[in-house]
């Protein structure tokens, strides 16, 4: 028989669907896990004199810095699986940084005593903050799905608008809020060492350990969860289905947003209460990485919580790591960008094999 016969070419393909199916799996359940023990004993190793990369205290501090870039991605994660892209995360979370410093320095003389001995201003202000970025991500959605352009170019456009408006309310410079509307529990949200111990980290990481629960039981237990992933999927089909994609992305926008703006909040309490127009550039970047890196797909269908939080990990324990082994920022950049290469060869992989 032929090497180019029907029968040989049938098998060749086949065993080509099968690899790539194995790739597919593995990349979308396995991949993360094993990516992050890699680089996790990789780094245990090249310090395993000092032992100081595995120390408890080290990887609370791990927690911490996975902390903002994890809110921000979860949010990211579902408008990705929906198909969408938000290029203004970073400029959503400076914006909420300025107007949280502008309200407590605003609003707290207005207040009547009574309130004010409560200290009520600064859990208002953490409210509005979360508020103020569904608003953000509203418009984008609204802008996405009334304009009907394409989610790049809307959110390049608003990543200029909010960082502008930022810097425009700061008067180009920083905010600062006094030490006395500043409560004890305020500056041990991230806290890399919390009190009482029993918390083992920081409550801004039981925060998004809290908040990846509820995406986590949205994405797979609620009609937003499933329209999201078809609409991600096939659009048109999506619409011929009967599901309302304009109304969709508004709320799917939304509440990335307000994930964004929880991390704005946790930005806040980073900065010691400071407003800074100038914080979280090029966030949106590493959220976007994050996401792609845990197995979500740039072309929407695809994504889960806990392939995000991974990811999320596995460049916090990057950039922990370079820095416990003396390894320059330079290089840290350079793996970073492999690994995001790695993630798109491999997700564009997944995506050609067939079902």
């Amino acid at each position: 028989m032929s090497p180019n016969s029907p029968d040989d070419r049938t098998v060749a393909a086949g065993r080509s669907i099968a690899i790539r199916r194995v790739l597919a799996w593995v990349w979308t359940v396995l991949g993360p896990f094993l990516g992050l023990a890699l680089i996790t004993g990789i780094f245990a190793y090249w310090t395993r004199e000092t032992g100081s990369f595995m120390a408890v205290d080290n990887w609370r501090t791990i927690a911490v810095q996975t902390m903002i870039v994890g809110t921000a991605a979860l949010g990211m994660t579902l408008i990705m699986i929906a198909g969408g892209i938000d290029l203004s995360v970073g400029s959503t979370v400076a914006l909420v940084t300025v107007c949280m410093a502008l309200f407590l320095k605003t609003v707290d003389p207005l207040l009547p005593e009574s309130l004010r001995a409560m200290k009520l201003t600064l859990p208002v202000a953490l409210v509005l903050g979360i508020g103020l970025g569904g608003l953000c991500g509203a418009v984008n959605g609204g802008l996405i799905a009334g304009l009907r352009v394409v989610p790049f170019i809307v959110t390049l456009g608003t990543y200029q608008l909010y960082r502008g408006l930022a810097t425009w309310l700061a008067s180009n410079t920083q905010v600062y809020v006094s030490e006395s509307m500043k409560p004890i529990w305020f500056n041990g949200l991230v806290q890399v060492v919390p009190e009482p111990s029993w918390l083992l980290v920081a409550p801004g990481v039981w925060m998004l350990l809290i908040l990846s629960v509820v995406l986590a039981i949205t994405l797979h237990f609620s009609l937003l969860g499933r329209y999201a992933y078809a609409i991600g999927s096939n659009e048109s089909t999506a619409r011929l289905c009967g599901i309302n994609v304009p109304g969709m992305k508004v709320a799917i926008y939304a509440l990335g947003g307000l994930a964004t703006g929880l991390a704005g909040v946790l930005q806040f309490a980073y900065l010691g209460g400071l407003g800074d127009p100038t914080t979280a550039v090029g966030l949106e970047l590493q959220v976007i990485a994050a996401v792609v890196i845990g197995g979500g797909s740039l072309s929407g269908g695809e994504g889960t919580v806990l392939g995000t939080l991974i990811g999320c990990l596995i460049m916090s324990v990057l950039e922990n790591g370079c820095v416990h082994a003396g390894i320059p920022r330079a290089s840290q950049d350079i793996l970073i960008g492999v690994i995001i290469v790695v993630a798109v060869t491999l997700d564009r992989i997944r995506r050609r094999a067939p079902t």
